[in-house]
């Protein structure tokens, strides 16, 4: 038979020869490849390893697996380093042709990663080549897990060889290993090619030979898009209309400046975008005729300030260019105060998270004391939003205790509907089942709710002054719109939408949920988490439960100079003249999700395999917005008519969103805060409070606090009841066996390792397989 009529198959001649154990007893081990590399706060260093067993002419076979090393190679003290760090790499590795939408049945192909790699720790992972193929490849990812400070970096080596073993023994000096202390490629048989953040960012290369439909990614917290983001741009890459010339673009300057407020961010990210369409040759001359914006948490609200900032300076902007997409991921569009406890409202009106949060607190006044949330959405935004094709905005309807329900939904949906979805499939609460609720299982932590509930009680249920109008919006279906679909639980009572409690959130935040091998290679084991996906418009939005709510009233309390006490007091009178401006004259899609834990970072996947609950709600927003398949333009409910109350807005909005004052301000802000420090951490007035950390200070010190206690908990050997603490969870984070697992028939330099910190190959997602 020859070549061609083989088909598919193999030629003979390609394929490898597989060696006898006597063969491979009696081989060398070597090192194949070492490189040196550091890592800053929003930054990732892919590695693709490409493997040849065999080059022409070359009758010589090679081992069935190879091994690789990662090591975080900065000091074992800095892993309580939190507040400048923390020095925690994430890494992961897959085979380059793994679809997280497909069916995943070899063994040997199964992805792994390590989430919390800490200083000092090594991560071991073995690529097979059992499986007979001409060549062979991977990739490896190592993304900074730093957030507070983008001074700082993570050193780390990553290494190749033919055995764990010889890996392990490249850390001693002493043993003099061939390689060790060198870096580059040794081997004939290897070919390792390397992108970094900006390397990846830039690709795929846009088609030179028509209109580009720019996308933009706006992050929150921290702004570390270019890591953070990844997946989803990937995604979109991958899921997009092959006729469509899409690119995704994020703005990387923004990488720890949270704290600086809304206007600092928002304006930076429209700079960039007038930058990108003037100067960069890829994308000047009028080459980029469509946009999109996607922002998570925070970057909702920061690109809806971008694009206040572009309508007004530069008027051209979408007159050239045309708005297609604007998607919300979680994000606070009302502000966060109402449904936080005391204490947050506090914190933040006090300026822990400097500038932003007054601003998301509701605190923090513009001209004719008015906050920033109340303006934005008016005038000038409120013309561009009416231009999108789409408005779709996101929500967690549990599990969010950084961005309620009511902020991310703008306020109106269908509750009854909702919460009959939601307590339908009640979530367990107790160990046996998974819960949260008790740490250990002679640990019951419910006192200590109960003496926390008198400083965080919970808000009364308020839903129902918000529920839509038994007519309901038309549902979303693969056809388009069908206004004629009505709510089936319109006749009942709404129920319990379960807010998350802040001892759930803290379960979440020291053993985060991570999805079971099953549901990473399997997608047919995935619960659909979208719970409703339904179009609003204003016909169906209640009109305001009590004065004071709408622009106009706001208006003219503040040019009469008469601010009512009650109105800066009862942050819902601010939440509803928010949402009622946002749903006036134009619809908005409402997609509800019902994520495992932690949900507001797995909205939008921050990491690839840990955060893979959220895989569905990204393969939702690619196919409705960017596939061959998407979703049909939304209808237009009214004219572009502008009231006199839009004029007025229009008129205030415009006053805080010139160009030239934003540049003073920005500038004065940058000379204020330095890159290595935070005012609202550092500051003098703080020194002495218990928040003088910050809120996201706190964080650091809690979850080293609980580190600590994790470590002493499984030295104890007390790991299976610990891990019940996340209900979800049903294979553990490498790090949490790295002292008691064993390989079969483990050397004594395998028991080396272990003690060293390293991590063995079985705490992966392929654990049983290795």
């Amino acid at each position: 038979m020859t070549e061609e009529e083989n088909g598919d198959r193999l030629p003979y001649s390609q394929i490898p020869i597989a060696l006898t154990k006597d063969q491979l007893d009696k081989m060398e081990d070597r090192i194949l490849y070492r490189q040196v590399k550091s890592v800053k706060a929003g930054q990732i260093e892919r590695f693709k390893i490409n493997f040849t067993p065999r080059l022409d002419g070359d009758s010589v076979a090679i081992p069935p697996t190879l091994w690789v090393k990662v090591r975080n190679r900065e000091p074992v003290p800095k892993r309580a380093v939190f507040l400048a760090g923390p020095y925690i790499l994430y890494v992961d590795c897959r085979s380059t042709d793994y679809n997280p939408n497909q069916k995943c049945f070899i063994t040997a192909d199964q992805p792994v990663y390590e989430p919390q790699l800490l200083p000092g720790q090594s991560f071991y992972i073995q690529l097979s080549c059992h499986t007979l193929k001409p060549d062979y490849s991977w990739n490896i990812d190592v993304i900074s897990q730093i957030i507070f400070n983008n001074t700082i970096s993570i050193d780390f080596e990553i290494i190749i060889g033919t055995s764990k073993q010889i890996l392990h023994e490249a850390s001693y000096p002493e043993r003099h290993i061939t390689n060790s202390d060198k870096t580059g490629n040794f081997s004939p048989y290897l070919n390792i090619d390397h992108w970094d953040t900006f390397d990846l960012w830039n690709l795929p290369v846009p088609k030179q030979d028509r209109p580009i439909h720019l996308v933009i990614l706006t992050h929150g917290l921290h702004s570390n898009a270019s890591v953070d983001m990844l997946f989803l741009k990937e995604r979109i890459d991958a899921g997009a209309d092959p006729n469509s010339n899409i690119v995704v673009k994020a703005f990387f300057g923004n990488i720890g400046k949270t704290e600086r407020g809304v206007k600092y961010l928002g304006s930076r990210v429209a700079e960039y975008i007038i930058e990108l369409i003037t100067a960069n040759e890829t994308f000047n001359n009028g080459k980029v005729d469509k946009i999109s914006f996607i922002g998570h948490s925070l970057g909702g609200c920061v690109q809806t300030f971008a694009i206040a900032y572009l309508k007004v300076n530069f008027p051209w902007f979408f007159e050239q260019i045309k708005p297609i997409n604007f998607v919300t991921l979680a994000s606070p569009l009302l502000g966060v105060a109402n449904e936080n406890p005391a204490y947050v409202n506090l914190v933040l009106s006090a300026g822990f998270v400097g500038k932003t949060g007054q601003e998301l607190g509701l605190k923090y006044f513009e001209k004719d004391s008015k906050p920033l949330l109340l303006l934005l959405p008016a005038g000038p935004t409120h013309t561009v939003l009416k231009s999108f094709k789409r408005r779709t905005v996101y929500a967690n309807a549990i599990n969010d205790g950084i961005v309620p329900l009511r902020t991310s939904s703008l306020l109106y949906l269908d509750y009854k509907t909702i919460s009959h979805i939601i307590n339908s499939e009640k979530e367990k609460v107790a160990v046996s089942e998974g819960g949260g609720r008790k740490i250990m299982k002679n640990i019951d932590i419910s006192s200590v709710q109960t003496m926390l509930s008198y400083f965080m009680p919970q808000r009364e249920s308020v839903y129902h002054k918000f529920q839509t109008s038994d007519e309901v919006a038309g549902e979303v279906t693969d056809s388009g719109v069908d206004d004629s679909i009505t709510s089936d639980e319109n006749n009942d009572e709404i129920g319990e939408i379960p807010p998350t409690t802040f001892m759930d959130s803290a379960a979440s935040v020291l053993l985060p949920p991570l999805p079971p091998a099953k549901y990473i290679i399997d997608p047919d084991s995935r619960e659909n988490p979208i719970i409703h996906d339904k179009v609003y418009y204003k016909k169906d939005i209640p009109r305001p439960k009590s004065p004071a709510t709408s622009i106009e009233m706001a208006e003219e309390d503040s040019y009469s100079g008469i601010i009512k006490k009650k109105i800066l007091s009862d942050y819902s009178k601010f939440e509803e003249a928010i949402a009622q401006e946002y749903h006036r004259d134009m619809g908005w899609r409402k997609v509800i999700v019902k994520l495992k834990p932690d949900a507001h970072n797995n909205m939008f996947v921050r990491r690839r395999f840990a955060n893979a609950y959220g895989w569905p709600v990204i393969q939702h927003l690619v196919d409705n917005h960017f596939g061959p398949n998407r979703t049909p333009d939304m209808n237009i409910v009214s004219g572009n008519s502008v009231s006199s109350s839009d004029e007025l807005a229009s008129e205030d909005l415009t006053r805080i969103v010139s160009r030239d004052l934003i540049t003073r301000q920005n500038i004065e802000i940058d000379e204020s805060v330095t890159e290595e420090e935070h005012a609202w951490i550092n500051s003098k007035d703080n020194s002495e409070s218990l928040f003088a950390v910050g809120v996201t200070g706190l964080l650091g010190e809690v979850t080293e606090m609980m580190g600590d206690f994790r470590e002493q908990i499984y030295k104890l050997g007390l790991n299976p009841s610990f891990a019940q603490l996340s209900q979800a969870i049903s294979i553990v984070p490498p790090t949490a066996n790295a002292n008691q697992t064993t390989v079969n028939n483990e050397s004594q330099s395998d028991v080396e390792i272990s003690e060293s910190g390293d991590l063995g190959v079985k705490q992966g997602i392929m654990g049983d397989f290795i």
